[in-house]
């Protein structure tokens, strides 16, 4: 009953972040589920005896690696810092009486990564430091008497790469675990995550272990790494023309200029910036776009920009008001955070009073009326009445 109590435990621990997570979070949550292989030494001494010679003798028996099923999650804090939940259920054989038996590890703890090459979207290394609860069911001794020893005084001991002196074996205890790994990414929502940690025991007792985890890793929310829009700027082009008069040894250069407005660009990107049906919440994939209207904005510091929300004409006009205003409002926000000056920035719903089709118009053409365009603002008067009348 106890062994079952604590591999639920375990569960929810480590599932419980996900039941209020929206897929529409700007930072991503990652789930895991894989295999571990565990150095974790376990030994017997048996069949202590002297010799006719005058030599004593016994059997030492060893077994160093078991594997068990790890269970993954963490939560992006930012590009470069993650904390995640680890938990794994192991199955190891060791000697009991001379004979081999199943027993059972479990290990489960939080932890902090570090991703460092931010600039790398589809492989992305880690360092991870994280505290453990680790319990085991079986012996894994480094230390004893020998039974059978007539003297009562001689004591064997064994060691390992991870163990050196005493080591005092205990079912409970807590180890601090400092690891390495990377999570290679097949596409958006799928990767591979490899890692290996070492498992220090913070008090007098309790074994030092390695391990070693490879397993699918699945990825919720966050920015989208497919490649960005181009980025689209004020596009100054140079035409020189030579036109050559051959009686007169004079040579005409003509230059022509011509300039992208930056109010096409705008609207080029914001038709690239869509929101859930009937919600005021951006879609992940729209986050990178909004990332390239703060760029065109801030370019022109000294102009005034409109955030213009509108439906199509369909549906209760109070209504359609009241969610122009929330998707505006939602860019407006996210320009904000993006660095944008508020100075620069109005936002307002429109609702349906905008809408160039009827209701009763194919879908298909009624979504052009839902929308949010930018708009610019020359007249002082009319902006200063903006500002002051949200």
């Amino acid at each position: 009953m106890k062994n079952k109590v604590i591999v639920m435990a375990v569960s929810i621990f480590l599932l419980c972040p996900f039941a209020a997570y929206s897929q529409q979070s700007s930072h991503a949550i990652e789930i895991g589920l894989g295999g571990s292989a565990i150095n974790h030494t376990r030994n017997m001494v048996s069949d202590f005896h002297q010799t006719p010679g005058g030599d004593y003798v016994f059997t030492l028996e060893e077994k160093l690696l078991y594997g068990g099923v790890n269970l993954y999650s963490a939560y992006e804090l930012k590009d470069w810092l993650y904390v995640d939940l680890q938990g794994t259920l192991g199955l190891a054989r060791y000697y009991d009486s001379g004979s081999l038996t199943q027993g059972y590890s479990i290990m489960a703890g939080p932890g902090i990564q570090f991703r460092p090459f931010t600039g790398s979207e589809w492989v992305q290394p880690y360092l991870r430091i994280g505290l453990n609860y680790y319990h085991k069911n079986f012996p894994a001794y480094y230390f004893a008497r020998f039974s059978g020893d007539v003297t009562k005084e001689a004591v064997w001991k064994a060691e390992d790469a991870w163990n050196k002196g005493m080591t005092f074996d205990v079912n409970d205890y807590l180890p601090l675990t400092a690891g390495i790994g990377v999570v290679g990414w097949l596409g958006e929502r799928v990767g591979i995550r490899i890692g290996a940690d070492y498992m220090r025991s913070l008090g007098s007792k309790g074994a030092n272990f390695a391990a070693g985890t490879a397993g699918v890793v699945f990825r919720l929310g966050g920015k989208s790494k497919r490649r960005a829009p181009e980025r689209v700027e004020t596009v100054v082009e140079k035409v020189v023309e030579k036109e050559v008069v051959r009686e007169v040894p004079v040579e005409k250069v003509k230059e022509v200029i011509k300039e992208v407005p930056y109010e096409m660009t705008l609207a080029e990107l914001m038709d690239n910036v869509t929101f859930d049906f009937d919600k005021a919440d951006i879609t992940p994939g729209s986050m990178s776009v909004l990332d390239e209207v703060a760029r065109v904005v801030t370019r022109f510091p000294e102009r005034h920009f409109l955030i213009c929300g509108h439906t199509d004409a369909k549906g209760d006009t109070a209504y359609n008001e009241k969610l122009s205003l929330a998707r505006a409002k939602a860019v407006y926000d996210e320009l904000i955070r993006r660095g944008v000056p508020d100075s620069m920035l109005c936002y307002r719903g429109f609702g349906k009073r905008t809408a160039l089709v009827p209701s009763s118009a194919d879908d298909d053409i009624r979504r052009g009326d839902r929308k949010v365009v930018i708009e610019q603002v020359t007249w002082e008067p009319l902006w200063n009445y903006l500002k002051n009348n949200l």
